[in-house]
């Protein structure tokens, strides 16, 4: 199936294989891409975009919802409030008194030694299997250790330490020198 702009691209293409005339090859190209059609969005999509990307604002307090509450507390039944819960407040002190005592009682030695009991059984499991960690951890080390004591581990060791400096700062060298140069065109 032969498009609309085939022939302005099989004009564009002759033209830049003849290499002769390179105004004609450039007016093909121009006719070529003034030939496309030009594609756009469909109308609104930019504000749609827009209102979806937009972050949503946060809810402002109003100043009539900020001075509320000193307002309130200014008027005659704002302060009567107070009072009045300040009142029940303290008249609930004893109730709350006489609870606790309850509670406390409640919560008698014989109740409480089988828990902290089971507290620390649980708490030194975990102790014990922390310390045998530690002595794997140790013995770990150990094993990891004992070549080193050799002095023909310790040279090799020591060997491919200077080895990797001597790497590292011949490297750091040519990124600096490269990072020198001047790259300009000999001509």
């Amino acid at each position: 199936m032969k498009r609309p702009d085939d022939d302005l691209l099989d004009r564009w293409l002759r033209a830049e294989e003849d290499g002769a005339d390179d105004d004609a090859a450039e007016a093909a190209l121009t006719a070529l891409f003034a030939a496309l059609p030009l594609y756009a969005p469909a109308a609104g999509f930019a504000d749609r975009v827009i209102l979806a990307a937009k972050p949503a604002r946060p809810a402002r307090r109003s100043a009539r919802t900020a001075a509320f509450l000193p307002a309130f507390l200014g008027s005659p039944w704002g302060r009567a409030g107070l009072a009045l819960g300040l009142v029940a407040a303290a008249l609930g002190l004893p109730f709350l008194l006489t609870a606790l005592t309850a509670l406390l009682a409640a919560l008698r030695p014989a109740l409480l030694a089988p828990a902290a009991a089971h507290a620390l059984t649980e708490a030194s499991g975990y102790v014990i299997s922390g310390l045998r960690f530690g002595r794997w951890l140790a013995a770990f080390s150990r094993s990891l250790m004992t070549p080193l004591e050799s002095p023909a581990v310790a040279a090799a060791m020591g060997a491919c330490l200077l080895v990797s400096a001597l790497a590292l700062r011949l490297l750091r060298d040519l990124i600096q020198r490269e990072r020198n140069w001047t790259y300009v065109d000999p001509i």
